[in-house]
């Protein structure tokens, strides 16, 4: 029996005999554990540690990033690999195989091991736009465009969606992470520009830019200005016709030929290896 001066309320009052009922509620039901970080060191503090409860939290965050890598270093390799057969060709189509292939790798560097960028939405699409910028301005420079690199070109594309998508759809990033892909997915009409596209004079066939956002009412998306233009390119030959119009000769070759395109997939093969 509790004393007549301690109430239920004070801190100092223990249940006693007459009290049973109490004992079983406090300890009716499984305990619950909560995490807590030590004091002094907040969970945004890279000091910070998931506890027991918080685990598979972690790993699914570790899960995530490589994933991520391992869809970035898997397009890089098909790439390289869909321009082996014009890795010893000169001229701007071996300036679009070197460049090609070194879009995929910046894509590789940017997916591989991100950390803490893999859940910023905004900033990872802000250092993919670029490289998708390249990656198309690096094949329209080449002439001829062969079906090699528009497949190089295309897959680079889609190696950079695909690592976007997996990124961007991280639940921590919320709304954030859908807008991420929805203003930027086939379809979209977050943006307006003026219309571009392929446009012929006579025999000759020009990629004409859209205009800026707000400068028409055409929908814009990553796949109207990042990937139907090297798709719909009606300029596309045959890779034989680039081999045979490469303009070496046996005797000339081993002075005249660029080996840089070639020197360069050997290198990226070797490093997909070591990932």
């Amino acid at each position: 029996m509790s004393p007549v001066s301690t109430s239920r309320h004070d801190s100092s009052w223990r249940p006693g005999l007459g009290d049973p009922s109490t004992i079983v509620e406090a300890f009716s039901g499984p305990p619950v554990f909560r995490r807590t970080p030590p004091r002094g060191i907040s969970r945004a503090s890279a000091d910070w540690r998931p506890g027991l409860g918080e685990i598979g939290q972690a790993t699914s965050s570790e899960q995530q990033v490589q994933q991520i890598s391992a869809i970035a270093s898997a397009g890089a390799s098909a790439t390289v690999g869909i321009l082996v057969a014009l890795g010893t060709i000169g001229g701007p189509v071996g300036a679009a195989v070197a460049g090609l292939i070194a879009v995929s790798q910046i894509l590789v560097g940017i997916f591989k091991g991100c950390g803490q960028t893999c859940v910023e939405a905004t900033d990872i699409v802000n250092q993919v736009e670029p490289v998708l910028q390249q990656n198309l301005a690096t094949y329209l420079a080449s002439s001829p465009r062969t079906a090699s690199l528009q497949a190089a070109a295309v897959n680079n594309f889609q190696t950079a969606w695909n690592a976007v998508l997996q990124n961007c759809n991280n639940p921590q990033l919320a709304a954030a992470g859908q807008n991420c892909i929805s203003q930027r997915q086939n379809g979209a009409c977050a943006y307006k520009t003026s219309p571009g596209g392929w446009q012929q004079s006579g025999s000759t066939w020009t990629y004409v830019y859209p205009g800026a956002n707000g400068s028409g009412s055409t929908c814009w998306n990553w796949f109207v200005g990042y990937l139907d233009p090297i798709q719909n390119d009606p300029t596309v030959v045959a890779d034989s016709v680039a081999l045979s119009s490469d303009g070496t000769t046996s005797t000339e070759s081993a002075t005249e030929t660029d080996y840089t395109p070639l020197l360069l997939i050997g290198g990226i093969l070797l490093g997909l290896m070591l990932l």
